[in-house]
């Protein structure tokens, strides 16, 4: 029994490390998002992964912001478009441009000046690194 134990302990430890893993691909702790622009957590979590790839759809984003929680299919799509339209809102005066294509998703122009290319912790407190999420 003991032996069962351990490796089902070791199976949600592996388990953990790749949510860790797949969390980083998908919103990576290394964007740098300056404080002065105020982003609440959902909308600093959606830009990071902007910077993740050309064009991200809307399914992907509520993938990102609610699939970990038990119940995410009681989120409606519509919230992620309510979430882009102020984070569009918040970014704009810095020169952010935010872009959507009907069936295809959003794109943040110019993403890469927002990569940091040391492998930092973000420099907005309300985005922890995996490290810190995990603590």
């Amino acid at each position: 029994m003991d032996d069962l134990i351990e490796q089902q302990q070791k199976r949600i430890y592996e388990l953990e490390c790749r949510v860790r893993e797949l969390e980083e691909e998908l919103m990576p702790s290394t964007v740098a998002i300056p404080l002065e622009w105020g982003l609440p957590r959902c909308e600093a979590r959606i830009f990071a992964m902007l910077t993740t790839r050309d064009v991200v759809p809307k399914q992907t984003l509520h993938l990102a912001l609610y699939g970990d929680r038990f119940d995410g299919h009681d989120y409606p799509p519509q919230l992620v478009e309510s979430h882009m339209s102020k984070l569009r809102k918040r970014v704009a005066p810095f020169g952010v441009k935010i872009t959507g294509k009907r069936f295809e998703g959003y794109r943040l122009h110019n993403r890469h000046r927002f990569i940091s290319q040391a492998a930092a912790p973000s420099t907005n407190p309300k985005i922890k690194s995996s490290e810190e999420q995990s603590l």
